[in-house]
């Protein structure tokens, strides 16, 4: 009786997270003609123009170029199609929030996971094409849901803060969208991380997001494992990011509930 009232808390948030995730995709490509097909097309269309610039326009003289890119890309997109939306999930389910016994923070745990698995649908695609430029495909790929855990962690943590604040403050969404614009540009997606320089290194080591995206591109296109005091550096950041979201979180969610 005990272990059962335990475990029944749990079996109905994971029951609810399954239902709110299946809901969110569903209504995401409802009435779309292509439907799912835009998770796919979207990414490609980018790593097209990607490829045209930094090989036709700017050429940056990297082997296998498209795979270097998709690699990087795909973590990138799923990071940056979190934060991006976060801004109004608690304004735009406002009737949901208010439910009795509804924890708001599900909602930053349905957006993480339903955007993780457009990531997902997309690695037939990129395992396709890194076979195709003859990269390695080693056991290296055991670390893939390391990475994911560790994204997983530093975005609920950015998404918990984004959401909150932008309840009392709807400039954070628009903050948001910029900042996501310049770190694009501050994470080697599309080129090499030596690039930046070595007076730039800090940088780098400091943003999580860019030893991520390295990561994964060292498991997928160079087939080795990625240097793993940085990694400690980027899940320690993670981990502190998720505790400052979680705290101003509950501080802050009883005037949320006014606000919105």
């Amino acid at each position: 009786m005990k272990r059962s009232s335990m475990t029944r808390p749990l079996i109905y948030h994971f029951d609810l997270i399954t239902h709110l995730v299946r809901r969110d995709f569903v209504a995401r490509y409802k009435r779309s003609v292509l439907g799912i097909f835009w998770s796919i097309l979207s990414p490609l269309a980018q790593l097209m123009v990607l490829v045209f610039v930094f090989r036709s326009v700017i050429p940056l003289n990297i082997d296998a170029y498209p795979a270097f890119v998709l690699s990087a890309l795909l973590p990138w997109t799923w990071f940056g199609s979190c934060i991006g939306s976060s801004g109004g999930l608690f304004i735009h389910n406002r009737d949901l929030m208010r439910r009795p016994h509804f924890e708001p923070s599900t909602l930053i745990t349905v957006n993480t996971l339903s955007n993780l698995i457009h990531y997902l649908m997309f690695l037939p695609i990129l395992l396709f094409v890194l076979i195709l430029y003859d990269r390695p495909i080693t056991l290296s790929l055991l670390l893939f849901p390391v990475l994911l855990l560790i994204q997983g962690i530093l975005t609920a943590g950015l998404s918990l803060l984004v959401a909150t604040l932008n309840a009392f403050f709807r400039d954070i969404e628009h903050l948001t969208g910029m900042g996501l614009l310049l770190l694009f540009y501050l994470t080697p997606v599309f080129y090499q991380p030596q690039a930046m320089g070595e007076e730039y290194g800090i940088i780098f080591a400091l943003n999580p997001v860019a030893v991520l995206v390295q990561a994964y591109r060292e498991i997928f296109f160079n087939g080795v494992i990625p240097e793993w005091n940085l990694l400690l550096v980027a899940a320690g950041l993670s981990m502190a990011l998720l505790g400052i979201g979680y705290l101003v979180y509950r501080r802050r969610l009883h005037e949320v509930f006014d606000m919105i």
